[in-house]
């Protein structure tokens, strides 16, 4: 039997299907995934639901290190980045769940 793959991401308490593909070609989009900070929970699933392999979502922030122990302004920066990406998701999320405003036209 020929199985198929997707990818799931856990979102607003549900899992969503991202991205389907091959076996290899989604275990590299795994193996990729695995170094992003911060991310949502994914898995890699079978056709017939058997979970091949898992990410946990991870909510560290990367501060831009590159040896050595980090400094105070390297915090900072990482923290004022962080605070702006959530305000952007926020205003996205805000603007996703208001009704439009304009009136609706029929052609």
């Amino acid at each position: 039997m020929k199985y198929t793959y997707y990818i799931e991401t856990y979102a607003y308490d549900r899992w969503y299907k991202t991205t389907e593909g091959g076996l290899f070609y989604l275990q590299g989009y795994m193996d990729a995934k695995k170094h992003y900070a911060p991310r949502l929970h994914h898995r890699l699933v079978r056709s017939d639901g058997k979970i091949i392999e898992e990410l946990p979502a991870r909510e560290d922030v990367f501060i831009g290190m590159i040896a050595g122990w980090p400094t105070a302004e390297q915090y900072e920066r990482a923290g004022n980045e962080a605070l702006e990406r959530a305000k952007a998701i926020r205003i996205r999320q805000q603007e996703q769940t208001e009704p439009s405003r304009e009136p609706c036209r029929l052609a």
